[in-house]
């Protein structure tokens, strides 16, 4: 059991760790066989036996225990337990913002005008509904919004850090969080509504550009673009000429010149995209975005003071995962939740709110289908009232399933409009042969493919030495350009070992000192250094790798070879 948590609370896997607190899937259980799967945030011990951190902590989880919305994560429970408190949250199956906009940029897709308005009206949505309670959360940025396969923006991290000023010795994690600051944070000054609308303003603005609009060396250079910012200087040429203006206005550097609240900047958004995505069009984007892993695989993951894994606490389940970055592959999966464990998003009590704008009803979103990853069956309905937005999805919004072809045409003119399905294709490493479902070969990368004429099939890339991938055509067609790493073949060689003994390098990374177990590399050949400096030995010997088992490898440094 993890130290802090209590019994009904059996532990999944650990989902994140930080300078603050660690954050575990859970599956809470009560009697009669009920079970909920959660996120637990538990607290550093260290950190309860600083008063103010702790009377700060319990504070802010009342708040957030008292918020409900839609397009906020909830708060289920909030206790002690031997040293440490802990926070039982919903969990959202999904990924966080900034690891959707990293993988954007890796594949060089663009986001389109409608998926665009979809996602940050639905985090202006929860901002506004914070102001409407008199709070402010202070730490609006990209790996606090939440966001779900099947469409849910949730924001996350209500507060264990309240009270954190700049001249405060901050947790291990905020040092991109500097990027998101207003400029009045930045000074110093007490941070106000209109700074979370400048935080949401830079996160819309950077789904255009190659990386942040606040960067530098550290905090001092970050702080420092950031009191001199001025909006007039904004990339405007990267950005689409219909809402320029509006990114102009939310980034305006003094307060009174930004949008009056969220509501007012959302529903200029919604003039100036009028369209927005179907939920089909979304779960195409994102097999799109995060393709070609595979099959669902067995995750537990046996933590240190966690039980064994017989223990009945520990569970084992199946999780679905997507997409790989990089030539070895960061695996990014759909159980990203509360991915910023190091610092808790901070609110604070406002003296008024601004008001609401008016918004249509909503139909509770579908939260489970048979053979989708969605969002867990405890996913929160929206609560009574007009709270939600003109954009939200319902299946009567949905139209009828038409026919593979025309599946696709509906799809690319909703993100892409005007796109006629020709695609540019990149890969790393390049040189990968493409080819349909049937065989044909399609050509080598980097090339232009007709994805339009290849609707309702998939489309393969293939490399000797790497993993094949397939991406649906369909979904290609969405777009005028796609990136894909291909992640290598691997081997596993039984021993490695040297005689007497040997450190072991391949190029300039080190590998151990021999005996080396289980050692995994890229199929193929490779050089590796046996290096005995007693010996005054430094051998090169060359192994080939075939993909799965291989036979021990064995080195004689002394004596006959």
């Amino acid at each position: 059991m993890v130290p802090g948590l209590p019994e009904k609370y059996a532990v999944v896997r650990k989902i994140a760790s930080g300078g603050m607190s660690e954050v575990y899937l859970c599956r809470m259980r009560g009697v009669e066989g009920f079970e909920k799967k959660v996120a637990v945030k538990v607290v550093h011990p260290r950190l309860t036996e600083n008063a103010r951190f702790r009377d700060m902590f319990i504070r802010e989880a009342r708040i957030a225990a008292s918020l409900s919305h839609q397009n906020l994560v909830q708060v289920f429970d909030f206790g002690k337990r031997e040293n440490s408190y802990y926070l039982a949250m919903e969990f959202v199956d999904g990924w966080t913002m900034a690891q959707a906009v990293a993988q954007m940029r890796v594949r060089s897709m663009p986001i389109s005008l409608p998926l665009w308005r979809y996602w940050v009206e639905g985090m202006l949505d929860g901002i506004a509904y914070l102001h409407s309670k008199n709070v402010i959360h202070r730490d609006i940025s990209p790996s606090n919004v939440l966001l779900s396969r099947r469409g849910a923006v949730k924001i996350t991290d209500f507060g264990i850090a309240r009270g954190l000023r700049l001249g405060e010795e901050r947790p291990e994690g905020w040092e991109g969080k500097f990027s998101y600051m207003s400029p009045e944070q930045a000074r110093g000054e007490e941070a106000s509504a209109s700074s979370d609308l400048f935080s949401a303003g830079v996160i819309a603005a950077e789904f255009f550009l190659p990386g942040r609009l606040f960067d530098g060396e550290g905090r001092d250079e970050i702080l420092a673009r950031l009191r001199d910012h001025d909006a007039e200087g904004l990339p405007a040429d990267r950005f689409p000429s219909g809402i320029s203006g509006i990114l102009r206005r939310s980034l305006s550097k003094e307060r009174g010149d930004r949008y009056p609240d969220a509501g007012s900047f959302a529903m200029e958004i919604v003039r100036a995209v009028p369209e927005t995505v179907s939920r089909a069009d979304l779960v195409a984007f994102w097999d799109l975005l995060f393709s070609g892993t595979g099959q669902a695989e067995d995750d537990t993951v046996v933590l240190d003071a966690l039980p064994a894994a017989g223990d009945p606490a520990m569970i084992r389940e199946k999780r679905e995962t997507y997409g790989f970055m990089g030539s070895r592959g960061v695996r990014i999966g759909v159980t990203s939740a509360l991915v910023a464990a190091s610092v808790g998003g901070v609110m604070l009590w406002m003296g008024t709110g601004p008001a609401e704008r008016e918004k249509s009803p909503v139909v509770a979103e579908e939260t489970s289908r048979a053979g989708s990853v969605g969002l867990p069956s405890g996913e929160s309905t929206p609560e009574p009232g007009p709270v939600a937005t003109p954009s939200r999805l319902s299946e009567t919004q949905l139209p009828p399933k038409p026919r593979p072809g025309d599946q696709a045409n509906s799809q690319r003119d909703a993100l892409f409009p005007g796109h006629e399905g020709q695609v540019w294709i990149e890969t790393d490493p390049a040189g990968v042969s493409v080819g349909y479902e049937d065989g044909t070969s399609l050509g080598s990368t980097p090339f232009r493919l007709d994805a339009a004429t290849l609707a309702g099939g998939k489309v393969y890339f293939r490399k000797e030495g790497y993993i094949t991938r397939s991406v649906s055509a369909d979904a290609l067609g969405q777009l005028p350009s796609f990136r894909i790493a291909l992640e290598r073949r691997t081997g596993t060689v039984e021993v490695v070992q040297a005689i007497p003994w040997a450190k072991v390098y391949e190029g300039d990374r080190y590998l151990g000192v021999t005996p080396i177990s289980s050692l995994e590399l890229p199929v193929g050949e490779h050089r590796l250094r046996f290096v005995n400096e007693p010996l005054g030995v430094d051998r090169v010997e060359a192994v080939i790798v075939a993909p799965g088992a291989n036979p021990k490898l064995i080195v004689p440094l002394v004596g006959n070879r």
